[in-house]
């Protein structure tokens, strides 16, 4: 097909609008422009990868891999669809008022000698200043000694709570308040430090960063645990995360009152049920729901037999599973992946039919596969499938059209279903379900708009659990939010260097992150651990925050 035949078949497109030609032909006509102008960069792909082939036979070199500069003009936010009508701030001093702790109250007097003389005394006009001050408390200890001839030992008075060491709880809740929730790097602390008359070395501020956050591990535990126990559903999401330069990912778990933190080795099932069991030996349990996901999981057939024959019944540790494991006689070119699948299978069964480690009824995540079949019931983003639509970019007109017309019925509908949580009794659920099968279930002639189409149409049942459960979220803004978290601190901090370090760090935000959600001073809830301890604890606040007894 030559250009001038392009030129036209363009022409002819964009005039179906103007000239009202029948949507048919209209249709086909860019639906062939479309598939040329695929085609057209397939094959021109194909022909400079078999040149760089030829080439390096030749002994010389391919063309240089450069990746295209991404567009990033194309906005594919969908916070105006979701949320058209945000709530509107209260703004000014007077809003904020009401929050602010008076320290202390100073008078201050017109001169005298500049009143007229009949001036009346009207009282007092109040207006709040808000500071801080920020001094140096160096303290000198005089520590008392005594030596006992009878014992032959020597007595001495201990220091008050928090100021072991060189450094008292001041700097060290400085450190970590700046650390975890200012997102500094451990350079700019020390020189802010400096600036203030701390004489600290920058190795200083990153062991105390890593060993007091230490205090707070079981803090960070009993969130999850308490998170767990207290939730209807969990939103789980995941980002990359770099470990003295190993690939992992951090794991975020979240609901409306916690957010827990966990980096772990692989982004697959093994590694979010080791999550969920914080710390408890994950154990693996062969039955028949276990052999329904081996089929599910696509495990062989003559594999499946082999366990139902050796395992079906029984619940293995993992030393009992891998011997069972090593004797599967399979001829599989990846085995790693085949055991894979079976521990998942049989890992999640187990998990599901445990009644030690408190289970999470349901997730709420994007379409990730390491999501799928751990728990109860699983729902879908909203918010990720539109996103999906939103992010294609026709060559057409008509084909624009079409991308616009399902965007307008999709965000219509899911403001349906935003008030179907409100009044469910109010709505017909066949109904709904009717008019997601119009929407989704149709062929536009836009063939990645179509994939798209079928791909939300094949999720129906994930993204109507809201049908089923009103009270859940049609999205997972709630773990996208807390993924953002991790990366504003790969940002400053690049990535972690030791196991400690990243446990660290895990830690510091699950703490940081839920006293925001629970409205605890994050600063005063560091000091406290460091220094008093008397504070309530997160996870029983959390507690009594959903009427669960502590």
């Amino acid at each position: 097909m030559n250009a001038n035949v392009i030129a036209f078949l363009r022409t002819l497109t964009d005039e179906y609008l103007d000239n009202e030609l029948t949507p048919a032909i209209g249709k086909t006509m860019a639906r062939h422009l479309w598939m040329y102008e695929e085609n057209r960069v397939k094959d021109k792909e194909k022909i400079q990868a078999l040149e760089d082939i030829i080439n390096q036979l030749k002994g010389e070199k391919g063309k240089v891999n450069i990746p295209a500069n991404k567009d990033k003009s194309k906005d594919i936010s969908s916070e105006k669809e979701r949320n058209p009508d945000p709530p509107k701030q209260s703004k000014g001093r007077g809003a904020r008022n009401h929050k602010i702790l008076i320290t202390r109250e100073e008078k201050c007097y017109y001169p005298r000698d500049q009143l007229p003389p009949d001036a009346i005394f009207k009282g007092y006009q109040p207006v709040i200043v808000q500071n801080i001050k920020i001094t140096q408390d160096n303290v000198r200890f005089l520590l008392e000694i005594y030596y006992s001839p009878s014992t032959n030992k020597t007595y001495r008075a201990h220091r008050p709570a928090g100021y072991e060491g060189e450094y008292g709880p001041g700097v060290r809740t400085f450190i970590l308040s700046q650390k975890h929730i200012g997102n500094m790097s451990e350079s700019c602390i020390q020189s802010l430090l400096s600036s203030y008359g701390v004489h600290i070395s920058q190795s200083s501020i990153s062991r105390i960063s890593r060993k007091d956050i230490a205090l707070f591990h079981e803090d960070a535990a009993e969130i999850l645990k308490a998170g767990i126990i207290s939730a209807d559903y969990i939103n789980i999401d995941d980002t990359g995360a770099r470990v003295n330069g190993n690939q992992q990912y951090t794991q975020i778990l979240c609901n409306p009152f916690f957010t827990a933190y966990a980096t772990i080795e692989h982004k697959n099932r093994l590694s979010i049920l080791k999550t969920l069991l914080m710390g408890a030996e994950l154990q693996f349990q062969f039955d028949d729901a276990t052999f329904e996901l081996l089929e599910l999981f696509k495990v062989p057939e003559k594999v499946r037999e082999y366990l139902k024959i050796n395992c079906n019944g029984k619940t293995l540790n993992l030393k009992d599973l891998d011997c069972y494991l090593k004797a599967i006689p399979s001829k599989n070119r990846n085995p790693d992946q085949l055991h894979r699948r079976i521990m998942e299978a049989a890992g999640i069964v187990w998990y599901n039919n445990q009644d030690e480690i408190p289970i999470v009824p349901g997730f709420i995540s994007d379409d990730a596969p390491q999501f799928r079949h751990i728990t109860g019931w699983h729902a879908l983003c909203w918010v990720h499938a539109g996103r999906l639509v939103k992010k294609l970019n026709p060559s057409t007109p008509i084909f624009q059209e079409e991308v616009d017309r399902v965007l307008t019925e999709f965000w219509d509908y899911y403001h349906t279903l935003l008030e179907f949580q409100k009044s469910p009794d109010t709505f017909n659920i066949d109904e709904l379900r009717d008019r997601f099968n119009r929407i989704f279930n149709r062929t536009t002639g836009y063939l990645d708009l179509d994939k798209i189409l079928q791909s939300i149409l094949s999720n129906k049942e994930k993204l109507l659990m809201v049908l089923k459960l009103p009270e859940i979220p049609l999205h997972n803004n709630a773990a996208e939010l807390g993924a953002r978290t991790v990366v504003r601190k790969r940002d400053v901090s690049l990535h972690t260097q030791t196991p400690e370090g990243t446990k660290a760090v895990d830690t510091g935000m699950t703490i940081i992150q839920t006293a925001k959600k629970l409205g605890v001073n994050a600063l005063l809830y560091l000091n406290d651990r460091i220094s008093l301890n008397v504070m309530e604890r997160l996870a029983v606040t959390l507690l009594k925050k959903v009427g669960l007894p502590d």
